[in-house]
């Protein structure tokens, strides 16, 4: 019931304030209402509307089959106190989503927005204590000292998304003190494209994964991986479905954001001598524009090759031969996602089976994060633990077991001393041991 009411109060909380959150979400990333309500608001509600529909049989206590004389149930309970901190990417739903799973589970939920989305965070601050009790779900605002803080606490959980770099201090932090962490990072996800999917659509789909939000997308397609044989088609085509999405001048687009501060803008922008620049490459300091970039011939040892890029600049590499492909994608640590446009099904097959990620994905990209049926998260450098749907009902509970045995009948062999010239009863008779 606590549950169920909490999640009623998240989602007015959205419905009623969902105007102000498009301005916020405008003013900290320029995203569109379009761009804003798919990636952010929609997917929240989803979550939430799942996790209402499926909470009665999640959290239901599980009978075991036990051995007669004996009965035995499997309870999920909540952990109690839950801290979230989440990113500025995504801020309304990578800060509200983990946060409906906590809530949803029983939990207290207090959550730590990002400094760099200030006018999300500061909304999100202001409506969660006209929604809920203290006890319930609690924000508080602050920088890194203020994150630093936090996790000097004891919480119960811990759930944090970031940086590789921040997520390794969460994750000592979490471990010192014994709290059960999950971490959600990045990496960078590669995009392995072949001859004969070299097309319109392919192009399209890569684009718009590439340069949703900026580029700023954990998930993102951080370079491509394309064969040489059909690289020039491919970067003609990308060239085409950029000015398709964004126009021949992708500032004046309503539909394309902007870097969300001076620091990474200016990271981002030195990058652009890592390589030859094909396309792009314009900037503004004063409104954060940075163009959707393609960049050739990459140089392999600099920030763009072995940085997650967390921009639009999109590599462009090319590979004549698939064992030197695969053993050059095994040098790198597990991505979040790796994506294949390829008809050669060996080679599908082979990056399947090979290689650890947190998703992989066949002519398609991002997508998969929006299906609340799937679990999210990443594997090894990428981070650890799942959440969406029914992953978030595990992640944040923990499983009782309830055991009663009657008092009435007493199994004389289990006890010392032993007769050891029973031995091989016991071996005939194991399955009904207690």
């Amino acid at each position: 019931a606590r549950g169920k009411s909490a999640l009623l109060k998240l989602k007015r909380l959205i419905l009623e304030n969902e105007e102000r959150f498009f301005q916020a979400l405008e003013k900290d990333l320029g995203k569109s209402k379009m761009e804003a309500y798919a990636s952010e608001i929609a997917v929240t509600l989803n979550e939430i509307d799942y996790l209402l529909r499926h909470l009665g049989r999640a959290l239901r206590d599980r009978r075991v089959m036990t051995k007669p004389g004996s009965a035995a149930r499997v309870s999920r309970r909540p952990y109690g106190s839950v801290l979230v901190m989440s990113p500025w990417n995504y801020p309304f739903q990578l800060a509200l989503l983990p946060v409906a799973g906590a809530l949803a589970t029983g939990n207290g939920c207090f959550l730590k927005p990002s400094e760099l989305a200030p006018v999300t965070s500061g909304l999100i601050a202001e409506l969660a204590p006209k929604y809920f009790s203290k006890n319930e779900f609690a924000v508080v605002e602050g920088d890194g000292a203020t994150a630093a803080a936090l996790l000097d606490q004891n919480w119960d959980f811990i759930f944090f998304t970031g940086s590789e770099r921040i997520g390794g201090i969460v994750a000592a932090r979490a471990a010192k003190l014994r709290i059960p962490c999950i971490l959600e990072l990045g990496g960078k996800c590669p995009c392995i494209v072949d001859a004969e999917s070299v097309n319109e659509v392919t192009a399209r789909r890569i684009v718009w994964g590439k340069f949703f939000n900026a580029g700023q997308t954990c998930v993102a397609p951080d370079h491509v991986w394309v064969a040489a044989s059909a690289a020039p088609k491919l970067l003609e085509e990308l060239k085409k479905q950029i000015a398709m999405l964004y126009g021949e001048d992708p500032e004046k687009s309503r539909d394309y954001g902007r870097i969300v501060g001076a620091g990474h803008f200016h990271r981002l922008r030195s990058m652009l001598s890592d390589g030859q620049i094909y396309l792009g490459g314009r900037t503004d300091d004063a409104t954060l524009f940075f163009e959707p970039t393609i960049i050739t011939e990459p140089e392999r040892s600099a920030p763009l090759m072995q940085e997650e890029i967390f921009g639009p600049i999109l590599p462009i590499l090319t590979w004549t031969d698939k064992d030197a492909l695969l053993q050059e994608l095994a040098a790198h640590p597990e991505p979040l996602a790796m994506y294949a446009f390829c008809d050669d099904r060996d080679l599908v097959r082979r990056l399947d089976n090979n290689f650890r990620s947190g998703a992989f994905c066949v002519n398609n990209v991002l997508e998969h994060v929006a299906k609340m049926s799937l679990p999210f998260g990443g594997v090894g450098n990428s981070g650890h633990g799942r959440y969406h749907g029914a992953a978030s009902f595990e992640t944040f509970t923990w499983s009782k077991v309830i055991y009663y045995k009657s008092g009435r009948f007493d199994f004389r062999l289990m006890y010392p001393p032993y007769n050891e010239k029973l031995i091989n009863t016991l071996r005939r008779i194991r399955r009904w041991l207690p």
